[in-house]
C-alpha cells in the first residue's frame, strides 16, 4: 500500500492516501523506515488495504452478534508454590536475612522453606 508524506511540521507528517484521504502522524527522530511504514499500515482506511483474507466462518449477508470477549483468569500458582514465596519474604527481607545471618543459613533456610513445601 503506497501512500504520500504530503508535508512535515513540527515533527507531524501529513500521510496522504491514494484516494484523497489523510491523517498525521508524530514523528520520532530514533524512528525507522520500517516503523514509520509499520504506522502508517495500522491507520489506513480499511478500503485501501489489499485485505489479509476473509476467514472462512464469514460469507456476505451473514447475520452476527457483537459479543464481547471473556478471557479465563491465568491459573493460579499451586498451593506449594505460594507458601513458598510467603516464606521466603520480601526481597527486601531476604537479603537483611543474608546480612545478619550469612548466605549459609540462608541456604538452609530456603532448604527448609522446600522441604516444607515440596512441590505436588
Amino acid at each position: 500500500m503506497q501512500y504520500t508524506i504530503a508535508e512535515i511540521n513540527n515533527d507531524i507528517a501529513k500521510i496522504q492516501f491514494s484516494d484523497g484521504t489523510w491523517t498525521f502522524v508524530e514523528l520520532r527522530s530514533d524512528m525507522t523506515e520500517a516503523e514509520l511504514d509499520d504506522l502508517v499500515l495500522t491507520i489506513t482506511p480499511p478500503h485501501l488495504k489489499n485485505g489479509e483474507g476473509t476467514p472462512t466462518f464469514l460469507s456476505e449477508g451473514s447475520t452476527r452478534t457483537a459479543t464481547k470477549i471473556t478471557y479465563d483468569e491465568p491459573d493460579p500458582n499451586p498451593a506449594w508454590l505460594d507458601a513458598r514465596i510467603e516464606a521466603y519474604g520480601s526481597v527486601t527481607s531476604q537479603l537483611e536475612y543474608i546480612t545478619e545471618n550469612g548466605l549459609a543459613a540462608w541456604q538452609a533456610h530456603v532448604a527448609q522453606i522446600k522441604a516444607d513445601n515440596p512441590k505436588s
